[in-house]
């Protein structure tokens, strides 16, 4: 799904929300249902790894609150056939749910179809998606080289405060010597930042497309 104009978002959205209305009030079976697939059809839409490749992804969703959508980006060097024989380059992947979070989108197919099988459940969940290469989006480059200069910091060890319904940014960094994992909630770790300023550089070359 590409970058589509305002006025077909907002009819997605109203249609969206018209839908919602007509419902009966979500009962406790429906959350459990929705829970229950929730982290397998994230993990399906916005995945953290892949085969081959050096890269890093980042997937952000708010604890609690369904209705920010989730984002997900994943740039780096590809190994994929299309770049044999050639330099490989830098590639970013950008998905966000739209018209409304996952978790929500979720919900609301249930409801309206109970027996959806999982076959076609992710299929019907919708989303923006764009890809770039460092030649169209040159601000690739620049956010991994800044990434190579990040300080090592890792997560707050004291209980001197609690975040309460963060944004959690799952990372995965696949290099040539390892790979890290990490869950982040402080929108102030060095980490978060830098994703939350790679968002904003992929997002403006997503629009200049």
């Amino acid at each position: 799904m590409r970058y589509r104009t305002a006025t077909l978002a907002f009819v997605a959205v109203v249609v969206f929300l018209c839908t919602t209305e007509r419902l009966n009030p979500q009962t406790q079976a429906d959350w459990d249902w929705t829970n229950k697939k929730f982290d397998s059809v994230l993990d399906a839409l916005m995945p953290m790894q892949k085969d081959g490749g050096l890269y890093v992804s980042d997937r952000a969703n708010k604890d609690l609150y369904t209705s920010t959508p989730e984002y997900w980006f994943m740039i780096g060097v590809e190994r994929t056939e299309k770049q044999s024989g050639s330099r490989p380059y830098l590639t970013a992947h950008v998905r966000v749910a739209q018209p409304v979070s996952i978790y929500d989108q979720l919900m609301t197919i249930h409801r309206e179809n109970p027996s959806i099988q999982d076959t076609v459940l992710e299929k019907s969940v919708g989303f923006q998606s764009f890809d770039l290469t460092e030649m169209t989006c040159p601000a690739i480059k620049v956010q991994i080289e800044k990434l190579k200069s990040l300080p090592v910091q890792l997560p707050d060890m004291n209980l001197d405060y609690i975040i309460l319904h963060p944004v959690i940014h799952a990372f995965y960094i696949n290099g040539t010597d390892g790979d890290v994992r990490l869950s982040l909630t402080d929108s102030r770790h060095t980490l978060v930042r830098w994703a939350r300023q790679t968002r904003e550089a992929l997002d403006a070359c997503g629009r200049a497309r």
